[in-house]
């Protein structure tokens, strides 16, 4: 697998002209490049973790190292540290580092109280991106992943991801570090604190 990472990252290079601007079309083979990049980044980390004895006691997996949870016992906050991608970017190593990423962030929020379990729940989605000078593009929020988190939640803080038992939002917006922030609670005593503070 190292040597799959070595040669994406020497066909990027290649893309690259020696002199100038890339062409629109070397910026798009790029982009298709590094996604594959991404993927294989995914595996080899997780080859590694799983078979070759990489995580030492004590030590964190990266599902671990890029997530975290908070729960106060009637809302549960999961703190991932990567903006949520866009489906094109969805692999399936990434959507299997995104589900890994969630978990690790429920089972630490269920080791500070037991989880919450909401007959219909409210999921506050943010996703923070990280602004560049070539991004300032403002990104659809319906083209985000946003099934893999609802999926990912269902059956743990509510029993489906229909309208009878829950409803969502998805924010977004700039920042220095992308990060996306899923807060779950109970959508009928958010729907209360709405009518109190009329």
């Amino acid at each position: 697998m190292h040597t799959d990472l070595k040669k994406t990252l020497a066909t990027i290079k290649r893309c690259l002209p020696i002199e100038g601007e890339p062409t629109r079309e070397q910026l798009h083979r790029m982009y298709d490049l590094t996604l594959r990049l991404m993927s294989q980044e995914l595996a080899v980390i997780y080859d590694q973790e799983m078979f070759g004895g990489a995580v030492g006691q004590g030590q964190q997996k990266f599902c671990e190292r890029q997530s975290g949870g908070r729960n106060t016992g009637d809302t549960v906050t999961l703190t991932i540290r990567e903006p949520l991608p866009p489906m094109k970017k969805l692999t399936e190593a990434v959507e299997e580092h995104w589900k890994a990423m969630l978990h690790a962030a429920i089972a630490e929020a269920a080791r500070q109280s037991p989880l919450p379990y909401f007959e219909k729940a409210f999921v506050e989605i943010k996703i923070v991106t990280i602004k560049g000078c070539n991004n300032a593009k403002v990104w659809d929020t319906s083209n985000r992943a946003i099934q893999v988190i609802l999926n990912n939640l269902k059956g743990i803080f509510f029993k489906d991801d229909n309208m009878d038992h829950m409803a969502f939002s998805v924010v977004g917006r700039w920042g220095e570090k992308g990060a996306t922030i899923i807060r779950i609670l109970d959508f009928d005593k958010l729907q209360q604190i709405r009518v109190n503070s009329c």
